[in-house]
């Protein structure tokens, strides 16, 4: 027996949920109460003690098993649920045989180049960066809890004292916090600055950013990539918000560094920085997985705003697009805000001269896909001319992303009008666009049907063996790894699969992967890396990974319409809202079954 069936033979989900939500209540065989997700007046949550499965029927629109409760309830990846969960069961979760991989010397040369830089910014050389400090109001717990620090003008100060605690030059080169001119002179990265620390994460120091204190262009300046830093990967301050990102939900980005120090000093812990450039598709995957909305802050300068259009695009066909590295999670729009700020204003200057209007602000954050159609508009690019086919053609990605019908409605409606056309005209065009897009529910159109059936290529042995295929596919095929994206988590059933799957579309690397789970799911992720496949090319290969996501798909909808059946037939409340919210709900599900038999793309 596999340790998550062990588990799942031990404990109950309804004493599980129980803890979470007291008012549980029990309604015929099953259990039902207000979701402990999202906001609602009459219950819509639904526990089946006899299937072991939860579901909401109201606004979430979720559910599953004792695992993705408890994942979902705690805000925790699948190894930690599982370990809970195990400790209440009783059940010995083996650990990991690890190998212990030595810590890269280049984390140990940032720390030593992190106590260098504290140390000058509080000598007597580092007085006019203190000043510059003390002008953005850095205060003394911030410089410290930010590892803020000044770089000596001299140039070769930092190289002097690092070699002389014993770290070798080629490895100051390797870190980026020195490097070498064009004379072959090995020379200090930053030189007269005031220096940012960048961390990872986990909190480990990265690299390192400088501003000019005396004008000098460019103002900031990076240690370059290194093995251990790339700032297209990472968020300024994500280390220190994480945990408020977790806790509210609401994740806040903002351009500067000072701008994410003045808000964590005045208690708004859930704000980023995106390193002073546009948005890339790691930090949306970043936001995505770790936040359920996501407000973007734009500056009121054009420059600001072009640069921000840049990542409310990338955002647009990234995260609607459906891209290869997007996890389930991130791929709703809807999740996306954005703040226009006045004045000429940064955010650290509102946020330290009026802390509540800074909340106000986030609080009254334009939905994206509304902010995006009007910016498109004011610059001239939503005109009937054949010139903008183009952004067109990127708003049909936005709509694709978009899950609600209704809000895709609303902007088919607004881009119509903004167009100037009529909307039968608009949908006409959006139908023959190109067949890569990876289009919502109601404007599925333009996508080739399934290949045919792989039947005999599918049966193999295993407890879930379109699962396991699907996996092994990923896992021993790189084309296939990178469309891992494409696959929905809750639509696997296995516990083991989900856990392998979600750390594929995190890591992107089956190395990656195998380093974010545990002793028995890393096992689980050596077996298939190594089943046997039967033969097969890549447009075989392709084939049999489309059509196991189509059977996943079709296997989850009919479960689907079982709980709805039963909720509809068990319901002693009575209540016509709820009763109406499944019918609706079980309408879908049967559009949606109805859909992936007529070769129409069915989004989750």
């Amino acid at each position: 027996m596999a340790v998550t069936d062990d588990i799942k033979a031990r404990v109950d989900i309804v004493d599980v949920v129980s803890q979470y939500v007291p008012e549980l209540k029990k309604s015929g065989r099953n259990f039902t109460a207000r979701c402990p997700f999202h906001q609602e007046r009459t219950p819509s949550f639904v526990v089946f003690p006899e299937r072991q499965s939860w579901r909401c029927f109201g606004a979430c629109a979720i559910g599953g098993d004792v695992f993705s409760f408890v994942m979902k309830a705690d805000n925790v990846p699948f190894p930690q649920a599982m370990r809970s969960l195990a400790e209440r069961a009783g059940v010995t979760v083996p650990e990991r045989r690890r190998s212990d991989a030595p810590r890269n010397p280049i984390y140990d040369v940032n720390e030593a180049a992190l106590r260098f830089f504290r140390d000058a910014l509080t000598a007597d050389r580092g007085a006019m960066a203190r000043s510059y400090a003390e002008r953005r109001q850095l205060g003394e717990q911030a410089i410290v809890t930010f590892g803020i620090g000044y770089a000596p003008s001299g140039g070769d100060e930092l190289l002097k004292s690092l070699g002389a605690l014993g770290f070798a030059e080629e490895l100051l080169l390797a870190a980026g916090v020195v490097t070498r001119v064009q004379s072959g002179q090995v020379r200090d990265m930053l030189r007269g600055r005031l220096v940012f620390t960048l961390r990872n994460a986990d909190g480990d120091v990265v690299g390192f950013a400088g501003r000019s204190l005396d004008g000098t262009d460019p103002k900031y300046i990076n240690t370059p990539q290194s093995p251990v830093f790339d700032k297209g990967r990472m968020l300024y301050g994500f280390d220190r918000a994480k945990s408020a990102i977790a806790r509210d939900g609401v994740a806040v980005v903002v351009e500067g560094y000072t701008d994410v120090i003045a808000a964590h000093e005045h208690g708004y812990e859930n704000v980023v920085a995106s390193m002073g450039t546009a948005l890339t598709g790691e930090q949306i995957a970043l936001l995505g997985t770790h936040a359920q909305h996501i407000v973007l802050t734009l500056d009121a300068d054009a420059a600001g705003q072009a640069a921000m259009l840049r990542s409310l695009w990338a955002v647009a066909e990234s995260v609607g697009g459906g891209t290869d590295w997007a996890r389930e999670r991130s791929r709703d729009l809807s999740r996306w805000g954005v703040v226009t700020l006045r004045d000429g204003k940064d955010p650290d200057e509102i946020i330290r001269a009026d802390p509540g209007r800074w909340r106000s602000l986030v609080a009254e954050a334009v939905p994206f896909p509304d902010f995006l159609l009007d910016a498109e508009a004011t610059r001239g690019g939503l005109t009937a001319d054949e010139s903008n086919a183009a952004t067109v053609q990127r708003f049909w990605r936005l709509i694709a992303g978009l899950w609600d019908w209704a809000a895709q409605d609303r902007l088919v409606e607004r881009l119509a009008d903004r167009l100037g056309v009529g909307r039968p005209t608009l949908e006409a065009a959006m139908g023959r666009m190109s067949s890569r897009v990876q289009p919502g529910r109601r404007f599925a159109r333009g996508r080739e049907a399934p290949q045919g059936a792989v039947e005999s290529v599918l049966r193999t042995v295993g407890r879930e063996p379109v699962e396991e295929h699907a996996l092994a596919l990923a896992l021993q095929f790189p084309e296939i790894l990178a469309r891992v994206g494409e696959a929905a988590g809750d639509r696997f059933a296995r516990p083991e699969n989900r856990a392998i799957l979600s750390a594929l579309q995190e890591a992107g690397t089956i190395e990656g992967a195998s380093a974010q789970l545990d002793g028995p799911m890393a096992e689980h992720l050596g077996q298939l890396s190594t089943r046997a496949l039967p033969p097969a090319d890549s447009k075989q290969r392709a084939a049999e990974w489309t059509e196991c996501l189509r059977r996943l798909e079709e296997r989850y909808l009919r479960e689907l319409k079982e709980q709805e059946s039963v909720a509809l037939t068990e319901d002693t409340s009575g209540d016509a809202e709820y009763r109406e919210a499944v019918s609706r709900q079980a309408l879908e599900t049967n559009e949606r079954l109805k859909d992936l038999f007529t070769g129409e793309t069915v989004k989750p």
